[in-house]
């Protein structure tokens, strides 16, 4: 997050009461002078975490394998529903939508899964 970051970010009725960033002495530079050009108002803290993204990495790291895998996200208006798609897929395979399917026996509840997931991408289902 650079100083231009910020001050597109945040507006004057949109301030957090807590910034936390990596220890980099330029974040620190560039939230002393927001405050001082008040565009950063003067009781907003600066929490300096030295890990910060690693619990959001580690969420993140099949979705990227996944992407790796498939050649990557070459056609950017597609990227947002790959994404999407891989997620929902995660999700699902982790059991966090299992309060809306029906059944708890595996064999109803794979048949279930399947059948959410056509529901929710609009897939035709071909009938064997």
């Amino acid at each position: 997050m650079s100083y231009l970051d910020v001050t597109a970010y945040y507006s004057s009725d949109n301030q957090p009461k807590m910034l936390n960033t990596y220890k980099y002495s330029s974040y620190t530079n560039a939230i002393a002078r927001l405050k001082k050009e008040g565009q950063l108002r003067e009781d907003v803290e600066q929490r300096q975490v030295k890990y910060l993204n690693n619990g959001i990495e580690s969420d993140h790291a099949p979705i990227k394998k996944l992407i790796v895998a498939t050649g990557g996200l070459k056609i950017r208006k597609r990227a947002w529903s790959t994404i999407q798609g891989f997620e929902s897929l995660r999700m699902l395979n982790k059991g966090q939508f299992d309060f809306w399917l029906r059944n708890d026996e595996h064999q109803t509840l794979v048949r279930e899964r399947s059948a959410f997931i056509n529901r929710l991408f609009n897939i035709d289902v071909v009938s064997q």
